[in-house]
């Protein structure tokens, strides 16, 4: 899959960060297991996914156990699927890698999937994180809360990009210019057909751009502080439904 949400683009960036030592991959998967994390696992090119997380991992077996997804006709289809990919999240960094297959199982009782525990694990650090562009045709507005005892000061600004690990806003406004090393208490962004995602952003970079012809406005380059595992799978699947319909656009 080409620039997938879940897939970090450039192959040299990955191998940089791939794990293949069988104590590190073990130690990575029980930090996901002991901290409950969201796992997504993504098949059929990317078009269908579940949400669950890690219940029990198995070195001696070379086995993982995962729950069910919360949709049991995704979960029929994810057992027919011939190629997963697993995605979460371990604090700032984006944890992921394949499998060929899932079967089902039973742990405690109750339905749950197996699959083959990973020979490779790749640990993404948030630099790496794919970023795509906010079709202009689609735009969408976020609003960033300029100080925290003010929550109903709002900065409206307009997304240009965004990934796992942070967003460039375009300032739609004419006041005093936002600086570098600032962190502002929150910026929220509804996501068309997903939902609002919210988190303090720190600024990292500006500059003035012009938009449309228009008079110059500035960009914020920002990154989220610390961001919820769930805020960030929220983000993929906006991501995965851009890249969706930009292949489709290209047939």
């Amino acid at each position: 899959m080409a620039q997938d949400t879940e897939l970090e683009s450039g192959q040299d960036a990955e191998e940089r960060f791939t794990l293949r030592s069988r104590p590190e991959i073990v130690s990575v998967l029980r930090g996901l297991q002991r901290r409950h994390a969201m796992i997504t696992i993504y098949f059929d090119q990317g078009r269908e996914f579940i949400l669950t997380s890690l219940l029990a991992i198995n070195p001696d077996f070379q086995e993982l156990v995962l729950d069910l997804g919360p949709d049991a006709r995704a979960n029929n289809l994810l057992l027919k699927a011939t190629r997963l990919e697993v995605v979460s999240f371990e604090g700032r960094v984006k944890v992921q890698f394949g499998a060929n297959r899932a079967e089902a199982t039973v742990y405690e009782g109750r339905p749950a999937f197996r699959m083959r525990m990973p020979a490779s694990l790749v640990r993404l650090q948030r630099r790496e994180f794919y970023r795509a562009e906010v079709p202009n045709d689609r735009p969408i507005k976020a609003y960033l809360q300029l100080r925290s005892d003010r929550p109903d000061e709002l900065l409206e600004a307009r997304l240009l990009d965004i990934s796992c690990g942070g967003i460039a806003l375009l300032s739609t406004e004419n006041g005093e210019p936002l600086k570098s090393g600032r962190v502002y208490p929150a910026c929220s962004i509804n996501l068309p057909g997903i939902g609002t995602v919210s988190a303090p952003v720190e600024i990292c970079n500006t500059g003035d751009i012009s938009w449309n012809g228009g008079k110059p406005n500035q960009r914020l380059g920002c990154r989220f502080v610390d961001p919820s595992g769930q805020m960030q799978t929220l983000i993929q699947r906006y991501i995965n439904n851009v890249e969706r319909a930009n292949r489709g656009a290209k047939r």
